[in-house]
């Protein structure tokens, strides 16, 4: 009997001590099921934020290239276009196109102006005149009478400043292009190329593109030349664009002054 009342005292104590051990280990293996369920939960969240800033970091990478390659063209076509002035520079021609200028005139300063309320009411002013001129030239423009006075308030319509006049020397005689050309400027028109003509004039010459007839017989009217016709191909390749040319011949070769 003693030795039975031992062994079940031996058998008690580990009995306890396994319980003891298993409730450790039980203890153990939740608080590890915990953190496992813990990190499922939060890694697709992780996930997502790091493809946001993955997604974020390309976009911006991408905006950054197409602003160097923004950079890198307008740096490429401001060259183009300063190797372009220095051409016309060095062949007599003015450094900007007519298309140019009359950008430049439109864009910077002018867009600023067209916000002033003065300034609007003054183009507003200037547009109601100018098409009320374009409306009566039209409606007196029946009939043959009718049609000259068109013709007339047409022209009087037409700003000097306006009009893009090529001077042509057309004579042997050195520096009368620019001549004319002083007297062009004078007159208010805007002075385009001055050089030499491909050939030699006797009488002095207006010559016009098509639909720049008012134009070139208003030019006629002030420089005192009376011949107005259209345009050659000669003369048209070497007046640089303009829709006038003044070729000054022999009959004017010392009257420029």
């Amino acid at each position: 009997m003693e030795l039975i009342k031992e062994i079940g005292a031996f058998a008690g104590l580990a009995a306890f001590l396994g319980l003891a051990l298993l409730a450790l280990l039980s203890f153990a293996q939740g608080r590890d099921i915990r953190r496992l369920r813990e990190w499922a939960g939060s890694a697709p969240e992780r996930d997502t934020e790091r493809k946001e800033s993955t997604s974020a970091a390309a976009a911006q990478r991408a905006e950054e290239l197409r602003r160097l390659e923004g950079a890198r063209t307008a740096e490429h076509e401001a060259a183009e276009l300063r190797e372009e002035r220095r051409r016309r520079r060095e062949g007599g021609l003015p450094e900007s196109t007519r298309t140019e200028r009359l950008r430049q005139r439109f864009s910077g300063g002018g867009r600023a102006r067209l916000a002033e309320p003065g300034y609007l009411v003054a183009l507003f002013v200037v547009v109601l005149v100018v098409g009320g001129g374009v409306a009566y030239a039209v409606l007196q423009g029946s009939g043959g009478e009718g049609g000259g006075k068109s013709r007339k308030n047409a022209a009087a319509v037409l700003k000097p400043s306006n009009v893009e006049v090529t001077v042509l020397n057309g004579t042997a005689v050195p520096g009368l292009a620019a001549r004319y050309g002083d007297i062009v400027e004078r007159q208010g028109f805007e002075l385009g190329a001055v050089t030499n003509s491909s050939s030699s004039f006797v009488d002095s010459v207006v010559m016009y593109e098509r639909g720049s007839a008012p134009e070139a017989r208003r030019v006629a009217r002030k420089l005192g030349i009376p011949q107005v016709r259209l345009i050659t191909s000669d003369i048209d390749s070497v007046s640089a664009g303009a829709p006038v040319s003044v070729i000054v011949g022999e009959d004017n070769a010392s009257s420029a002054g």
